[in-house]
């Protein structure tokens, strides 16, 4: 596993930088414009980049149970999320409009955006490309299964999953799994472009988050209250029970903290979008956005202490 000291120094660090994106969204220095295009360029660019570079650190001898038993867990985190968050409908008597949202916060996360760059400070750049074969279990079912949730009945979810998964990050995903699997290995100048251009991703997406954070009325989002027990149960308490349950089941250590890490992540910054797409409220996933957020700089050090220690 991960060590401690180490694991909550890179949570420090992360969220120093999302601070200063913070306060450079109140100085006025990122704007929605800039957020935008910052917001492209990771997605379709350093992104793609890291995951690539990511292939040439990785031994493909140690790889092939770790490739399978991640996309088999990506597959079951997304029923185990749905699950999650329909026990908290349950539970805190959501109104019936608000259920389908609670429904998709929970499974439409900030794996990819957040998940990513705290994976690879948390466990190594090795586990960048692990964490991608995840996300693309995930997504196949978020963009399908997921859309369905919050679809209002005799309307069409929009593209298929598989026109939604076909982005620059899953063709870096095959690409490098393709490397890795022919035993190829990229040029030396090549690498190192990549691994350089790749190596902003923490940075910017951290800066990002602070200024997703700064755009939002604090006090607003602070007067929605299902939005607390909803995050305890479903990024702490859910996967830190999770944990204790596939221990004895998951042979790799590594895999199963990057499961654990996962579960935890924040309600994704898409949501929101998504929500008025589809004729949703967009302010109640815009707040559990924020307010997740904020928690995770708590609750993903809380998580690596208790696999470290339990």
């Amino acid at each position: 596993m991960v060590d401690l000291s180490s694991a909550i120094t890179q949570m420090a660090i992360l969220l120093l930088v999302t601070i200063i994106g913070f306060a450079a969204a109140k100085r006025g220095y990122l704007d929605e414009h800039v957020k935008g295009k910052l917001t492209l360029l990771l997605l379709n660019v350093t992104l793609p980049c890291m995951i690539l570079a990511s292939a040439g650190s990785i031994d493909a001898s140690q790889m092939g149970g770790q490739i399978g038993w991640t996309f088999a867990l990506g597959i079951a985190q997304f029923f185990l999320l749905l699950a999650s968050g329909a026990l908290c409908n349950l539970v805190l008597r959501t109104p019936r409009g608000e259920r389908p949202l609670y429904l998709f916060m929970s499974v439409l996360t900030n794996t990819g955006f957040v998940g990513i760059p705290v994976i690879a400070a948390l466990y190594g750049d090795r586990t960048v490309l692990l964490s991608s074969v995840f996300i693309m279990a995930m997504n196949l079912l978020i963009y399908s299964v997921g859309f369905a949730l919050i679809a209002p009945r005799g309307t069409k979810t929009g593209q298929s999953p598989w026109k939604a998964m076909a982005n620059p990050a899953t063709v870096a995903s095959l690409g490098a799994i393709g490397l890795l699997l022919a035993g190829v290995r990229l040029p030396t100048v090549i690498e190192g472009t990549l691994d350089m251009v790749g190596g902003i991703t923490a940075p910017v997406a951290m800066l990002l988050v602070g200024v997703i954070v700064a755009n939002m009325p604090l006090r607003e989002v602070a007067t929605e209250w299902r939005l607390y027990p909803f995050i305890a149960v479903r990024q702490l308490l859910v996967p830190a029970a999770l944990f204790l349950a596939l221990r004895p089941l998951v042979p790799d250590p590594v895999v199963l903290g990057l499961f654990v890490i996962m579960f935890a992540m924040p309600v994704g910054s898409m949501a929101s979008m998504f929500a008025g797409q589809f004729g949703r409220d967009q302010a109640l996933p815009a707040k559990g956005t924020v307010l997740s957020t904020m928690a995770s700089f708590a609750i993903i050090p809380a998580l690596v202490v208790f696999m470290g220690t339990a």
